[in-house]
């Protein structure tokens, strides 16, 4: 590849102006009186309804007004997106701060009318404004959000391991060390055991009290019918599982689970797949997972179900692209296409495994790629010479696409690991 010459750094592109909502609509920042409304709001368009202990949990725990836009026609609250702050880990190892967008909803009666587009232009601008390089989102419907700039940028695939009749290898060790936790204990154990995880997982969002105490309530009325949470840590990690009635059987449904060792994730698995009574263990994992390999029939772990995991949207390239590290030493001019917010521009990135920089350029470009592309690529869960194939992305020398591949694999395959 032809190393190019980059200029002098040229200011970044401007902040967008402020978005309207159209006449008759306003757009404005939440108060937290507002929560009420925005979970009835919530509740229509998701179809499911929160109880007044749900919302005053969510206000206590996770709602941060001002990271709420709402869209106000008179009284009524017709439109809203919010937003949670979170340190989404790069590949190399930096905690880069994020926005998770949330709570994205217009009422049935207003649609049409460009509300939603003026909510997240407007929730764009604020966080350029506030300096992030990043948003992220979990899409209720994937058609949405390409428009928005967003790419899937993590994939989880939903297995089932049939029971019984599991065996391990012989030659696999037995590390022991798991023990049962009631949820109690849980909040002082899970939460440095999974920083530990988000500290070496690319694509991991971080997790504050808050979620710790939203996703450990454990409420009955949040079990969809499963038995309340079981626990089990190790060391070096945990699980939290539920035990389910289904397909005619017991069937134990992984929650949560996060492994900092391979000693760890041995011993977890032991345990889960010696329970008795059971007629499978259901699990979402990454696509690399270890589990098939370490059994005598691979073939009992069966992928039901691939989905996309968090979607990444690029707020400013160099900040972004200069963030992670690179699988082997890399120098390209991309030619990143952002119709929505206007981001986009020339930039030359060189990186390595050591780290990277990326500017503005002016040089011809080797690759040409739309923002919700580059947002898929940021993490390494996707290939650019695969998205080159559905024409998302563009390079006259297939070299170029076979060296970014390399470069933008990460060290281990992204995984969020928190729904939101």
């Amino acid at each position: 590849m032809t190393a190019v010459d980059a200029p002098p750094p040229t200011a970044p592109p401007p902040t967008p102006a402020p978005s309207t909502a159209g006449p008759g609509v306003q757009l404005r920042t939440s108060t937290r009186d507002d929560l009420p409304a925005i979970a009835r709001l919530g509740g229509r368009a998701f179809h499911w309804m929160l109880s007044a202990e749900d919302v005053e949990h969510y206000g206590r725990e996770l709602f941060d007004p001002g990271n709420y836009v709402l869209a106000q026609e008179g009284t009524e609250l017709v439109g809203a997106t919010g937003g949670y702050d979170f340190a989404v880990r790069m590949p190399g190892g930096a905690a880069l701060p994020a926005k998770g967008v949330t709570w994205v909803s217009v009422a049935a009666t207003h649609r049409r009318r460009g509300i939603l587009r003026s909510l997240m232009r407007e929730q764009h601008r604020r966080m350029i404004a506030d300096g992030l390089a990043l948003s992220l989102l979990t899409a209720s419907e994937a058609g949405i959000y390409g428009r928005f700039g967003y790419g899937p940028a993590t994939v989880r695939h939903a297995v089932r391991v049939t029971r019984p009749g599991t065996t391990f290898r012989a030659d696999v060790p037995d590390p022991s060390g798991v023990r049962y936790a009631e949820t109690d204990e849980m909040r002082a154990l899970a939460p440095p055991l999974h920083a530990r995880w988000h500290a070496t997982t690319p694509g991991a969002l971080d997790r504050s009290a808050g979620w710790w105490a939203t996703l450990l309530a454990d409420k009955p009325d949040k079990r969809g019918g499963d038995s309340a949470l079981y626990h089990l840590v190790h060391a070096d990690g945990y699980v939290s599982y539920r035990i389910a009635e289904a397909d005619g059987g017991r069937v134990c449904r992984v929650v949560d689970l996060v492994a900092v060792s391979r000693d760890a994730y041995i011993a977890l698995w032991r345990v889960l797949l010696g329970l008795d009574l059971l007629s499978a263990v259901t699990a979402e994992v990454a696509p690399d997972d270890a589990l098939p390999h370490l059994l005598t029939d691979p073939r009992r772990v069966r992928t039901e179900g691939r989905y996309d995991g968090v979607w990444a949207r690029v707020l400013d390239v160099p900040a972004a692209l200069s963030a992670r590290t690179y699988g082997t030493e890399l120098d390209v001019v991309l030619e990143v296409d952002d119709p929505f917010l206007g981001r986009g521009g020339r930039f030359r990135l060189r990186g390595g495994p050591d780290g990277a920089v990326c500017e503005p350029a002016s040089a011809p470009p080797h690759v040409r790629l739309g923002v919700a592309a580059l947002g898929s690529l940021l993490f390494g869960g996707f290939r650019a010479s695969s998205l080159a194939r559905a024409a998302l992305v563009g390079a006259a020398d297939p070299k170029v696409l076979r060296r970014i591949d390399t470069a933008f694999t990460a060290e281990r395959e992204p995984e969020y690991g928190t729904d939101f």
